[in-house]
Order: structure tokens, then sequence, then C-alpha cells
């Protein structure tokens, strides 16, 4: 960290506070459940990446509709029931809690 001074340190992007500058990049983990909700698997993969200690956790490519799923275990929130699964994990307290985007998919069957 004696190169990366910043890094440990609070930042922002734009009205978005980030409790540090360590971000994860989108990445698909496939571990959704069938019907493209979270599965157990899933939260804790981004807990254990928030107690690693990552202050902004991307997801990687959300369906919006459950109709046209991005791929087999992929996540979805084309249902309200989905959207709790793309809060922030909260295992290991608040000072654990990072910000989380998520990237939003739509395709077509054709």
């Amino acid at each position: 960290m004696a190169n990366l001074p910043h890094l440990p340190a609070p930042g922002r992007i734009g009205a978005m506070a980030v409790r540090n500058r360590v971000v994860m990049s989108a990445m698909e983990t496939m571990y959704g459940t069938p019907d493209g909700l979270a599965s157990q698997r899933t939260r804790d993969c981004f807990a254990a990446r928030a107690r690693g200690g990552v202050g902004l956790i991307t997801l990687g490519a959300n369906g919006v509709d459950p109709q046209h799923p991005e791929a087999p275990g992929g996540l979805h929130l084309g249902a309200d029931g989905a959207v709790g699964a793309h809060r922030a994990p909260e295992k290991g307290g608040a000072e654990h809690t990072p910000e989380v985007l998520d990237t939003l998919w739509r395709q077509e069957k054709r």
C-alpha cells in the first residue's frame, strides 16, 4: 500500500461516497438460481469480497426481463423478489458494507 497511498482513502463517484478506492469490476459468477435470483452462494461470494475490503462492487450483466434471461445462472431484476439480492452484502457489519452497482442487460430472442 505504500506505493498506493490513496487506495484505502474514502472517495466519491458523483454523489456516491465509497469507503475506499478498491473496486471490483463487473464479472459473472453464474451462481444464480434457475429463476435468476441470487442464491446463498451468490450472497456469500459478494459478502466475502466486502469482508476482504472492496469498497465498490460492480455486478455483471443483470437481466431486466425474466422472459429473456442473460444466461443460465445469471441474475435479473425483472421481479420484485430479485431486488433485495442486489443490495449491498451486509455480513460482517457496517464497516464491511460496500456500494453496489448493477450492469443492466436486455436481450431479445431473435
